[in-house]
């Protein structure tokens, strides 16, 4: 089974940041395997504050295929298109839940990660 790696813009850890992803204090990074995700590390984001360019970011997080936030500017969701990342928008607030509704939404189109 594929593995996917997954990026969740946080301030505490406990919920999905609203507003620019890559302002985000920390990225909680999940491994997804199938319907099963597992956390793997709290990721601290030394970028925040220092860059005008929200893609810069995507250099700490160049081991994942997805990254989920409240909401992307559509220049972003286009880069991390081109870079063959997925920018997953959600309503969840709970970082577990907001990976679950990718999982499901995954499972749902019957893609098999």
């Amino acid at each position: 089974m594929l593995t996917l790696r997954i990026g969740v813009a946080t301030d505490d850890g406990k919920t999905v940041k609203e507003g620019d992803f890559s302002e985000s204090k920390f990225f909680a990074i999940y491994d997804l395997t199938g319907r099963t995700p597992i956390r793997v590390e709290l990721r601290p984001n030394p970028l925040r504050g220092k860059s005008k360019d929200p893609m810069r970011v995507l250099r700490i997080l160049g081991d994942c295929d997805v990254i989920i936030s409240m909401e992307f500017a559509p220049e972003s969701i286009k880069d991390m298109e081109a870079k063959g990342i997925i920018a997953h928008e959600t309503k969840k607030k709970n970082i577990d839940r907001s990976v679950l509704e990718f999982a499901e939404e995954l499972a749902r189109l019957g893609v098999r990660s």
